[in-house]
């Protein structure tokens, strides 16, 4: 895909080097040169030293052949003038960056595909790292998320093959153990019900926050 990221900051930089490693084709737009040259110099992205709310630096970076567009920018007035210019252009997916929630019905408004919520973000990890600390959030996915769980030393799951682990009474049917790594082995495995649980193991887990819990509680 082609994509273009308004914004070489942490978020846009960030993004930029998970895209380019998937292979995909990605331009950035900065106001900042130096920026422009590190993200270049460290990724091979393409770079636009320029504004991204100004017209003819899209059509410099080429945005009307993006897939998608995403604008990474500090503030919401910014973002919501790219997401305005890349719905100009008929970007099919347009992705926000979104620092005050009452932004969120403008953006809405003006067909903008999928905004991230910064000040959601930060809390969920919060929430995470206060109440869960062993538990480590990956990824959230509307109402399930995925995260890592390590096996403690002592743990009354070492030695027990995963079908015997879910089969346990207090083990929350709507959980899979979706991947294991084994850090004595360096390597992951894909589980199946006859593998067995080390202590020092990192579980996968995929389900709702409070049946990952559950499971956390178990090991």
């Amino acid at each position: 895909m082609f994509i273009t990221i308004a914004g070489g900051g942490r978020i846009g930089r960030g993004l930029a080097k998970r895209l380019v490693d998937a292979k995909h084709d990605v331009v950035i737009i900065d106001r900042d040169k130096e920026v422009c040259e590190a993200i270049y110099s460290e990724y091979g992205a393409v770079t636009i030293h320029g504004n991204a709310t100004d017209l003819k630096t899209l059509q410099n970076a080429g945005i009307e052949r993006s897939d998608v567009a995403v604008a990474a920018m500090r503030y919401d007035s910014a973002n919501l003038t790219f997401a305005l210019l890349a719905k100009h252009f008929g970007i099919p997916n347009i992705h926000v960056r979104m620092a005050d929630p009452t932004y969120e019905p403008i953006y809405k408004s003006v067909g903008v595909t999928n905004i991230g919520r910064v000040s959601d973000l930060l809390i969920e990890q919060f929430i995470v790292n206060i109440e869960t600390p062993e538990l480590r959030k990956v990824v959230g996915l509307g109402n399930l998320e995925i995260g890592i769980v390590k096996v403690p030393d002592g743990s009354p799951c070492d030695g027990l093959t995963i079908e015997r682990f879910a089969k346990s009474k207090r083990f929350p049917r709507d959980v899979l153990v979706t991947a294991l790594f084994r850090g004595s082995a360096h390597e992951f495995v894909v589980p199946h019900g006859d593998t067995v649980i080390a202590s020092g193991d990192r579980l996968f887990l995929c389900g709702s926050r409070p049946d990952i819990r559950s499971v956390t509680k178990l090991l």
